[in-house]
């Protein structure tokens, strides 16, 4: 039974320009995409930092998919992309003041639900994806909110077993890496063979 893919994206790179010696921040831009490279519009781009203030800016792609964010400062940013219809896409990546990079370019999947007939037969499909979109929007700042939430989220569709990979990735975060081990083995139990999970599992055990 294929679960649910949570997260896709390629990112190439960031825009980072000075805004003059007085504030040292960037701007970064890019493009978000689907498959087949026609733009998003409409797509939220988040960014946060929680080391940093302001720690989180939010902008939305144009009629061509394209968005920039002015204001961020020197560090490692996470990046979150949204938009009605595709899984959410996330990177983190490191923004330089004064060293400019090429443009980001985003490529979300389109979602993935499974038909009526499937596993989520009966489910809310649009609750799902908002209370995944909401998970997601905690892992930085709130990790063990998120994992509370992806928690909460399997009670009401065990179904969607890959969600424990990012269960064991936000516990990577913390980091706890053995309870991270332990979600990896959970849905090596559901989900057999599931590639994933056996290369965290096989990592984890070498590192623990």
């Amino acid at each position: 039974m294929k679960a649910l893919r949570v997260l896709a994206l390629a990112a190439l790179g960031l825009t980072g320009f000075a805004e003059g010696a007085r504030g040292q921040v960037a701007r970064v831009s890019g493009t978000v995409m689907d498959e087949a490279g026609k733009p998003i519009k409409g797509a939220t781009v988040t960014a946060s930092n929680p080391e940093q203030a302001p720690s989180t800016f939010t902008a939305s792609t144009d009629e061509k998919g394209r968005f920039g964010i002015l204001g961020l400062k020197r560090g490692n940013w996470t990046f979150v992309f949204q938009a009605p219809g595709f899984e959410i896409g996330r990177t983190t990546a490191s923004v330089a003041t004064m060293r400019p990079t090429p443009p980001m370019e985003v490529r979300l999947l389109r979602g993935s639900l499974p038909a009526p007939a499937g596993p989520l037969s009966g489910k809310d499909a649009a609750d799902i994806q908002k209370r995944m979109h909401a998970a997601e929007a905690l892992a930085t700042s709130d990790p063990d909110g998120a994992i509370a939430m992806y928690r909460e989220l399997l009670t009401r569709v065990p179904a969607l077993t890959s969600v424990y990979l990012r269960i064991g990735a936000l516990y990577e975060q913390k980091p706890d890496p053995k309870a991270a081990l332990e979600a990896y083995r959970q849905l090596e139990k559901l989900d057999p063979g599931n590639a994933r999970a056996q290369a965290a599992i096989a990592r984890l055990t070498r590192e623990l």
